[in-house]
């Protein structure tokens, strides 16, 4: 009776077991963002379309995939930055000045996330060059946080890449995309809009930006501490701004806040070098060097890094 009875349990045991062994295989065999680092099957140029393909991916799976990257490959040069400047091209950059740069610039960044970006970049490299790419959309004290955590998270708590339900989602989407090769599956970011869908998005994204607004007073105190260290281990410093189309500034006019993006570019001046490409109205009317609102497109970005790498100029 007791033999049986053990039997019994062990089958349960062993049906149970089964699914979270295919679970835990699953994880560890497409290993979506390289965390354990073990199993390649999957190219990450597949891994890095795949983190790509939604707005919810997007932001956690570029700040996930940079910082594993980066810590097992530390760069001495880096771009820090919000999604204006995730398309910057390092191997242009390469190609124009010999040097390697790694782009840390994540969509959905804060000022928040790009302090706590170049303190890891700090504690995981022998700092040389910092580019810090800055934009007005979020010099905001009404979008104060931080997604610095969608990295932290895993290394703190390593095993959380294998409780948490996107770390699935994305490995499934990974198998997915490379056994159909179907686009709907790496094309649901807002990027791929047809132009008409993307007025709308420019539209709710002004006013997600600039609804609220309340003068960031706690960033000067950050930017000190860098400028600082940086100071200290000599390490070169650089502030950008990219341009934006007209159309954020005709709206920032209506709401009120054309002071408010006049102070946000006296106080990085203010910190340094600065070099201000929004200043270039040429660029800034035509509608065709941006896919949205904010992002010059691929073309455009080429053009400009050339701009800031080759010219390295602060323009006044």
């Amino acid at each position: 009776m007791l033999k049986g009875a053990m039997k019994r349990y062990f089958l349960r045991l062993f049906l149970f077991s089964i699914p979270v062994f295919l679970y835990v295989l699953v994880i560890v065999v497409v290993d979506p963002y390289n965390f354990l680092n073990v199993s390649h099957i999957i190219s990450d140029k597949d891994k890095f379309t795949v983190i790509q393909r939604t707005d919810e991916s997007s932001p956690r799976g570029n700040i996930l995939w940079k910082t594993i990257e980066f810590r097992r490959n530390p760069c001495k040069k880096v771009i820090i930055g919000d999604s204006q400047g995730k398309d910057i091209d390092v191997d242009l950059i390469k190609e124009i000045t010999g040097d390697q740069y790694y782009n840390f610039c994540f969509p959905g960044a804060s000022f928040r996330t790009m302090f706590e970006t170049f303190w890891f970049t700090a504690e995981h490299a022998e700092l040389e060059t910092v580019y810090f790419q800055v934009a007005f959309m979020n010099y905001n004290a009404e979008r104060e946080y931080d997604i610095f955590h969608f990295a932290m998270d895993y290394f703190d708590k390593p095993v959380n890449y294998f409780t948490t339900k996107e770390i699935f989602f994305d490995a499934v989407a990974n198998l997915a995309w490379v056994t159909t090769r179907n686009p709907w599956i790496v094309q649901r970011s807002y990027e791929f809009l047809p132009a008409d869908r993307m007025e709308d998005v420019a539209q709710f994204r002004l006013n997600l930006f600039f609804s609220k607004y309340a003068y960031p007073t706690k960033y000067a105190a950050e930017f000190r501490k860098i400028i600082s260290y940086c100071n200290k281990k000599n390490i070169k410093l650089v502030f950008f701004i990219l341009p934006v189309y007209e159309g954020v500034d005709k709206h920032l006019q209506k709401t009120g806040l054309t002071d408010e993006k006049a102070r946000f570019k006296q106080d990085i001046h203010a910190l340094g070098k600065t070099i201000d490409l929004d200043l270039l109205t040429d660029i800034k009317a035509n509608r065709d060097n941006f896919f949205d609102y904010f992002h010059p497109n691929k073309t455009m970005m080429d053009s400009l890094v050339r701009k800031i790498w080759v010219k390295e100029e602060v323009v006044k």
